[in-house]
């Protein structure tokens, strides 16, 4: 066997331990950190969360465009994905009109003071150009700090059958 050769084997060896040491590090010191979970974090996650969404029943897309990150994208449980441009334009040019925006059940599990998940039940009403959607979902928003500020990266949603039926399990 050549020396290169050797010496690749080696490399890749050394790269393959490093990388499962960095996934391992990394879901260690994530899990503590959302499992205890961190009061101030999850507040201030979830007065940005209702902020934002206080600014979507306004139609306030400044607000909006302040909350959201640049590549911020909204996932219907339809399962259309809008990029921030687009969803911010339909609520700007009233296509979409927020009527409801109820939460309920929410969890936040943060992580190491930078990102954290929210999930919840949300129940929407809106006016989309004419047609009325009423609808009950389960909702996961992803939140990162940047600047010092929680904006809000990912909407995505999942219709949600029988509501009445869904159970809450708090981990």
């Amino acid at each position: 066997m050549s020396l290169n050769r050797i010496l690749l084997c080696a490399l890749s060896c050394a790269l393959l331990f490093a990388g499962a040491v960095l996934v391992a590090g990394l879901t260690g010191s994530a899990a503590p950190a959302a499992r205890a979970g961190d009061t101030k974090t999850e507040q201030d996650v979830l007065k940005a969360d209702a902020d934002c969404n206080a600014a979507e029943l306004r139609g306030d897309i400044k607000a909006m465009d302040a909350c959201e990150t640049d590549d911020f994208t909204h996932t219907h449980a339809s399962g259309e994905v809008e990029y921030k441009a687009g969803y911010l334009k339909g609520v700007g040019s009233g296509e979409h009109k927020f009527l409801t925006l109820d939460k309920t059940d929410l969890h936040v599990r943060s992580y190491n003071g930078n990102s954290a998940i929210v999930e919840s039940h949300i129940h929407l009403r809106a006016n989309n150009s004419g047609r009325i959607a009423d609808v009950n979902n389960q909702l996961m928003t992803v939140w990162v700090k940047q600047q010092g500020k929680w904006r809000e990266a990912a909407w995505f949603a999942v219709g949600l059958r029988n509501p009445a039926a869904q159970t809450s399990q708090k981990k």
